[in-house]
């Protein structure tokens, strides 16, 4: 049986929901963690199984095979999310640094700047900060106006 997602989760790609709702959060990320971006077949034999009963647990391998079977299936990277997850983190540390600890924006920029590696530019920075912190998904072009 799946697991409800998370509506805050909805801006992950499909699979890593798919993944979430069979084998909880946080050994989807370990999943993600070891082997995103690669395609995984699952098989039918005790190896297969304990070596994936390694990353997400024995119940979590198990209804991972019942859900995939053999067929192979891409863990994803989640990449746009962990920029989104990143923006809010620098959205929420730079209001901690000027409302709390009274920085100047400059210094509080500059201070950001050193946290993450691999280092942000400034200008990076200054760009996430005029932003209001909420994703938009993008629109296709080639998708009609409702008005």
């Amino acid at each position: 049986m799946m697991q409800e997602i998370d509506p805050a989760l909805a801006h992950l790609p499909m699979t890593a929901q798919k993944l979430i709702a069979l084998v909880g959060l946080v050994n989807a990320l370990r999943l993600i963690d070891a082997h995103g971006g690669t395609a995984i077949n699952l098989y039918h034999s005790a190896t297969s199984l304990e070596k994936m009963a390694a990353i997400v647990g024995r119940e979590g391998a198990e209804k991972m095979l019942r859900f995939f079977g053999s067929d192979p299936f891409t863990v994803p990277t989640c990449r746009r999310a962990m920029i989104i997850l990143r923006n809010r983190q620098i959205l929420n540390e730079f209001d901690h640094l000027t409302m709390r600890d009274k920085l100047s924006a400059r210094a509080a920029v500059a201070k950001i700047t050193r946290q993450f590696t691999p280092h942000i530019h400034e200008r990076t920075i200054w760009r996430i900060l005029k932003t209001t912190g909420t994703e938009t998904s993008a629109v296709d072009p080639r998708q009609m106006s409702l008005i």
